[in-house]
């Protein structure tokens, strides 16, 4: 995976955006996504956007439409087969703790849990299938990751713009 993210800066841009889209959406929307590297990959992104390789609100529109549809994808997953999704292959992977974390946080804080677990690296990608399995009303759960999506892409973007143009100015 870092061989991928480490050849991203030679490929023609609309190809960055592509793979980049479809690797954030692909760390909810499958179970096993919980190993990709979303963070670099939005950390490269900036750098590249500051670089002048990437176009910056189009960077941003792109990384919030994939996490949005990961989180979508991995809502309706929920929704549909629930519990035992807990129970799968993958499910089993994320490990109890993770699940039971999850579960906690949306029965604990509904709405701002679906919120804060957006920014939680190893319950991001369980979240949105909790939500959906409990049956979060699709509205609330839309709503809120939409707007945990803007601020979580934004930030992490804005950070590697960031420390692009600090290590690239000296």
């Amino acid at each position: 995976m870092d061989s991928l993210l480490r050849s991203l800066p030679d490929l023609p841009s609309s190809l960055i955006y592509l793979v980049c889209g479809l690797l954030i959406t692909a760390e909810t929307a499958l179970l096993p996504g919980i190993v990709l590297p979303t963070l670099s990959t939005l950390l490269l992104m900036g750098g590249l956007a500051e670089r002048g390789t990437l176009d910056l609100p189009l960077a941003l529109a792109v990384a919030v439409a994939a996490a949005v549809l990961g989180d979508q994808l991995a809502y309706l997953e929920g929704r549909r087969w629930g519990p035992r999704l807990r129970s799968s292959c993958f499910g089993r992977r994320v490990g109890d703790a993770r699940w039971n974390r999850a579960e906690s946080f949306i029965a604990r804080y509904g709405l701002p849990g679906v919120i804060a677990g957006r920014f939680l690296a190893g319950v991001r990608t369980v979240v949105p299938r909790v939500a959906g399995s409990t049956a979060m009303p699709y509205r609330r759960f839309s709503a809120g990751n939409a707007c945990a999506a803007v601020v979580w892409a934004g930030a992490e973007l804005l950070a590697g713009h960031a420390a692009a143009s600090l290590t690239w100015a000296r």
